[in-house]
């Protein structure tokens, strides 16, 4: 089962809170344990240091010598002498006992004894009546002789305070935890609100409402950035769709008239008696209008496959003004049935890496357009030369130009301008989609200016060829 986002929020939520509080415990558990084990131990070694000064041996036996009047040396002899017991180091026996020690059946053998003054740690010892602490240390009096005196402490107040502070915490702990998770469940809520907005605005937006846009706040966070990349996602979303209904349209005209023209000729021939040259010349019709079905056809699978990324490229050294001047010349007889005049000019040599065929057809499609749309005695040139570190191709023409609205719309797809001055033209309006999609593909670009009456330009700008690559090919 997948949670939800919220759901999964407040775990984690939930779970680091509950790890920082168990570990932030546990840490200062550990740390109080350890300054109050320091703590005794260091009391116990004060009273142990402070009893050696008190400790008188006359005759091999011990005995406390302080001034009885003194109340801070009494109370401290008491603390001291509580649990205390004195051995006789060399033999093992055992000197004197405080009354405090004898429940506890605190009693070593000499073999302990002397394991004692090998090793004087302090150590701990578990009793019926709790846990102790006892020091060993060894005084060895001018009087002779070596003597082991142990005292000792309970530790129940630590064990007490210890226990204390870890129920304080199991006490405190599960109510903050409850507490943190009605606060994170509320927080949580109140982060995913707005995300559920968001999906509930979402939904809201089909394929008749592209139009419509996520509500954003203006807090610039991050669902700011979700919302407003999701807006740009459904604008060109709809750019796409409208796209796509223009070139729907456009594509159901242009197969209609052929389609049209084909209808009527079949239906004339099946109602109308027909001479042999009547066949002929309706069939040639039939087969010009099969034929511009066909160029369509091909040019749609053409521009599909390329802007499917189907089409791969070569790249090698391409004299871009060799190429112009040879295009321009297997074109020029067209100009001439024409009527136009049709001028190459080339300024040196200019390089570029590119695909042959496809830099050739960037140029056949320029100038078929601009043969197109020029009148009789009109003119078209073609210029080559080299700007910076680019290469530039200029097919210009004294033709009818295009409206400064339409500018922005000729590469397009099926863009054919004012219906009225381009209907008797021939064409379906994929040539320059075409040239722009061959100059983007040879990192360049293709840009047209143009004046009503006047004419148009176009000028296409390639990355030349580097004079290192130049000799290495």
């Amino acid at each position: 089962m997948i949670l939800s986002f919220q759901t999964r929020l407040i775990l984690f939520c939930i779970g680091t809170f509950a790890l920082i509080v168990a570990t932030l415990s546990a840490v200062s558990y550990q740390l109080l344990a350890r300054q109050l084990d320091l703590d005794a131990s260091a009391t116990l070694a004060d009273l142990t240091t402070g009893l050696h000064g008190y400790l008188k041996f006359d005759g091999g036996r011990p005995s406390l010598v302080f001034d009885r009047r003194d109340a801070d040396q009494a109370s401290f002899l008491h603390d001291a002498t509580e649990y205390y017991q004195v051995y006789n180091a060399d033999t093992g026996e055992l000197l004197v006992q405080s009354d405090g020690l004898d429940p506890l059946g605190v009693h070593y053998t000499p073999g302990e004894v002397h394991a004692f003054l090998d090793k004087p740690a302090p150590f701990d010892l578990q009793t019926a009546y709790g846990r102790f602490r006892f020091t060993n240390s060894m005084i060895a009096p001018e009087s002779g002789g070596r003597y082991l005196v142990q005292v000792g402490a309970p530790m129940d107040p630590v064990d007490a305070a210890l226990s204390r502070y870890l129920g304080l915490l199991l006490s405190r702990v599960l109510p903050l935890t409850l507490i943190a998770l009605v606060g994170v469940w509320w927080m949580a809520r109140t982060a995913v609100a707005p995300l559920r907005e968001l999906a509930a605005d979402a939904r809201r937006v089909s394929i008749r409402t592209l139009e419509h846009r996520l509500a954003v706040r203006g807090s610039g966070d991050e669902l700011d950035e979700v919302g407003t990349a999701f807006n740009e996602t459904l604008g060109r979303l709809q750019r796409a769709v409208d796209d796509m209904k223009q070139f729907s349209s456009a594509l159901a005209h242009e197969l209609r008239t052929p389609l049209a023209a084909l209808r009527g000729e079949l239906e004339l021939s099946l109602i109308k008696p027909m001479t042999d040259e009547d066949w002929r010349t309706n069939t040639a019709s039939q087969v010009e209008e099969i034929d511009k079905l066909t160029r369509l056809v091909n040019q749609l699978l053409t521009l599909a496959r390329a802007e499917a990324g189907e089409i791969r490229l070569a790249r090698e050294p391409v004299d871009l003004g060799c190429l112009a001047s040879a295009t321009a010349d297997a074109i020029e007889p067209i100009a001439q049935a024409k009527g136009l005049g049709l001028e190459c000019r080339v300024d040196g040599e200019v390089k570029v890496a590119g695909d042959r065929e496809w830099l050739e057809r960037l140029i056949i499609n320029l100038l078929d357009n601009a043969l197109k749309y020029t009148e009789a005695n009109g003119h078209v040139r073609v210029t080559v030369n080299q700007v910076g570190d680019t290469a530039r191709l200029v097919v210009s023409d004294t033709g009818i130009g295009i409206p400064a609205d339409a500018v922005p719309h000729v590469f397009e797809r099926f863009f054919r301008g004012d219906p009225s001055r381009s209907s008797s033209i021939e064409g379906a309006g994929l040539g320059l989609t075409l040239v722009k999609w061959i100059a983007d593909r040879h990192a360049g670009q293709v840009n047209v200016t143009s004046v009503m009456g006047h004419g148009s330009t176009f000028t296409v700008t390639l990355p030349i060829l580097a004079a290192a690559d130049i000799k290495h090919s």
